[in-house]
């Protein structure tokens, strides 16, 4: 563990619960025609409540990356539909940090998959930023 995340611990947990929105549709974001919840806002909210863990744990100085994810996802979801997406902190390895990532809505199930993050020092980031510009 590094001195980072020294206050993170394997099975932290979140969830958050979302009414699906037409900005959040494979319509509007251009993955699809469908006015059903698009794959890549579900992992935008995979990646924001993996983060919310990541927040809890982390000094006011650190902040994390999202790296990689890997997703399933089985089942639609309709605009207006509540959807709860759960990551749980399976692993952390150093500064690497591995996520169980979930969704479900009424009907059951309708995506999983892994995601993982590197925590960060904010001062660190922001000067490799500068190098890229």
């Amino acid at each position: 563990m590094s001195e980072e995340n020294r206050h993170l611990e394997e099975g932290m947990s979140e969830t958050m619960v979302v009414t699906v929105s037409e900005k959040q549709t494979a319509r509007y974001l251009g993955s699809g025609k469908s006015d059903i919840l698009a794959t890549p806002a579900l992992v935008a909210l995979m990646e924001a409540v993996s983060q919310r863990i990541v927040e809890r744990g982390v000094p006011a100085d650190c902040e994390s990356i999202g790296t990689a994810i890997e997703l399933q996802h089985d089942a639609m979801t309709p605009i207006g539909s509540e959807v709860e997406v759960c990551a749980v902190l399976r692993r952390i390895e150093g500064k690497e940090l591995s996520f169980e990532i979930s969704a479900s809505d009424a009907s059951g199930s309708i995506a999983k998959g892994h995601h993982k993050r590197v925590v960060t020092r904010t001062a660190i980031l922001k000067r490799l930023l500068r190098k890229k510009k």
